[in-house]
């Protein structure tokens, strides 16, 4: 266990420079972060001024793209494109889902919609780069996956009962799900069949809940918790038979977790003032800051889901 009090800074600091949509022109090895300025996980509406930031392998920042609605989950497929969550939310308790496809060296296109009576959070795709997408229910919480297939048909996949956040595919094609609610890590078959991974025993207290996951090239899967209130937020690792370790602790908010090619894990971080960070650890757990975000107004903003560009298959 590594705590994060330790944390040594090595990268830069973050400031918007340019105004306008521009284009990706990514290369494999590029990480990618939505970075919102709404004032929690739940939704609630913040000035709506969101932005995909690339940090290039090395380390060069730029802006891909300005001006979205409460940016949340990101996922390349095959072909390089990147695919984006948004929610577009007026002064009522509606908010206007949209999912975002920008293709290589291009502006952003409107891919597809989901219905009003949901916010989207986690994304994911298989390997036949069908979208998956995590959207809660305003009404009652219960939160909806949604496949949409490579040509943006949409269909309900399966839901989880509660506060549904990150998604991830482990290697067998089986996709897992954060239920923050529940204390829960739902593991879904490709046919849909739902069955629980971990439950909430798997967590410190009744007050922790898991919010991102992502996979290892072992089949490891890691999940960021959070507790309320507290500033004691870990990463956990489970094996593949569910047994649990921590990874880290000591983190004020950890939120979207991806990996690079060497097995490094990158780790969105939001402490409970402004800005927040992305933190890089090595695999035995040590954590350095990779970037710093001094730029985001809102309380509790930053950066949410991060994403690394693949090779092309």
């Amino acid at each position: 266990m590594r705590p994060t009090a330790k944390i040594t800074h090595v990268a830069f600091q973050v400031m918007i420079l340019t105004i306008g949509t521009l284009t990706v022109n990514s290369e494999p090895g590029d990480l990618f972060a939505s970075i919102d300025d709404a004032p929690d996980i739940h939704g609630a509406p913040g000035n709506g001024v969101g932005f995909i930031y690339k940090y290039a392998s090395n380390g060069m920042l730029s802006t891909v793209s300005y001006g979205l609605s409460h940016p949340r989950g990101l996922a390349f497929d095959s072909a390089g494109n990147l695919f984006v969550a948004t929610n577009l939310c007026d002064d009522t308790t509606w908010c206007h889902r949209k999912i975002l496809k920008i293709m290589p060296g291009g502006a952003p296109n409107s891919f597809a919609t989901i219905p009003d009576s949901f916010f989207a959070q986690g994304v994911a795709i298989d390997r036949s780069d069908n979208l998956f997408v995590m959207a809660i229910g305003w009404s009652d919480n219960v939160s909806i996956i949604f496949k949409l297939t490579p040509q943006g048909g949409r269909r309900s996949f399966g839901f989880v009962p509660g506060h549904g956040l990150g998604l991830a595919f482990d290697n067998a094609g089986n996709l897992f799900a954060a239920d923050a609610t529940n204390q829960t890590i739902y593991k879904f078959t490709p046919d849909g069949t739902r069955s629980i991974f971990v439950g909430p025993e798997a967590f410190t207290s009744s007050e922790s809940c898991p919010i991102g996951l992502a996979f290892d090239q072992f089949g490891n899967l890691f999940v960021s918790t959070l507790v309320f209130p507290g500033n004691n937020d870990r990463i956990l690792k489970f094996t593949p038979r569910g047994v649990k370790r921590t990874f880290a602790s000591g983190l004020p908010s950890p939120r979207g977790l991806t990996f690079d090619s060497a097995g490094k894990l990158f780790v969105a971080d939001i402490p409970p003032r402004f800005g927040g960070d992305i933190l890089r650890f090595t695999r035995d757990g040590m954590p350095t800051v990779f970037a710093s975000q001094i730029d985001v107004p809102q309380e509790n903003g930053g950066p949410e889901y991060l994403v690394i560009q693949p090779a092309l298959r």
